[in-house]
């Protein structure tokens, strides 16, 4: 008998001593949403970035039209890139595909140049410095297309290296993009 009590009085400590152990991160959870339950008990929706960074900022209405300029020169930037696949990856590229490729290329400047020409509002400075970067790409882009020489292998892979930089920081630009938007909140 007197093993059977020592049995369920150890028993009895054991799971006591065992399922009294909080984790320290228990407990500091259990306090944050001790706090943060309202009066009747519910605990309160949390905003998200967007919506706090939108609540905590005034955007301006100049920052707001040039985010959509940039936009929409960014989905012109992808239009006229994209064609230039036909001259860099297919089997025998021909001058018309690279009088085409030109013409893209060009276009691309035009609008780079004509976002160069808008007033940078402070919040998009960084996204003018890759913008800057694009532009000097597409630049080199050009050249080397003007110099090509199709049965010259050396010009072909350096026109299409310059294609991919092209590529590449047309990309970079377009993740400063949308982290100055989600940043400041404008839609």
């Amino acid at each position: 008998m007197q093993k059977l009590a020592i049995l369920i009085v150890l028993t009895v400590t054991m799971l006591t001593f065992t399922a009294c152990q909080d984790r320290p991160e228990d407990i500091t959870q259990s306090i944050e949403k001790q706090h943060m339950r309202g009066a009747d008990g519910i605990e309160p929706l949390h905003p998200s970035n967007k919506d706090q960074n939108k609540t905590r900022r005034d955007v301006t209405e100049n920052a707001v039209s040039y985010a959509s300029e940039f936009g929409y020169y960014l989905n012109q930037l992808y239009a006229h890139l994209e064609p230039l696949n036909n001259l860099f990856y297919t089997e025998n590229p021909t001058e018309t595909d690279v009088h085409e490729a030109r013409e893209h290329v060009q276009n691309a400047q035009d609008w780079s140049e004509y976002i160069l020409s808008l007033d940078t509002p402070p919040e998009f400075v960084n996204l003018y410095i890759g913008h800057s970067s694009t532009l000097l790409e597409l630049d080199s882009l050009m050249k080397s297309l003007e110099d090509m020489d199709l049965n010259d292998e050396v010009d072909f892979r350096r026109a299409r290296l310059y294609y991919e930089n092209t590529i590449i920081a047309v990309k970079s630009m377009e993740r400063e993009y949308k982290g100055v938007l989600e940043e400041h909140g404008i839609k």
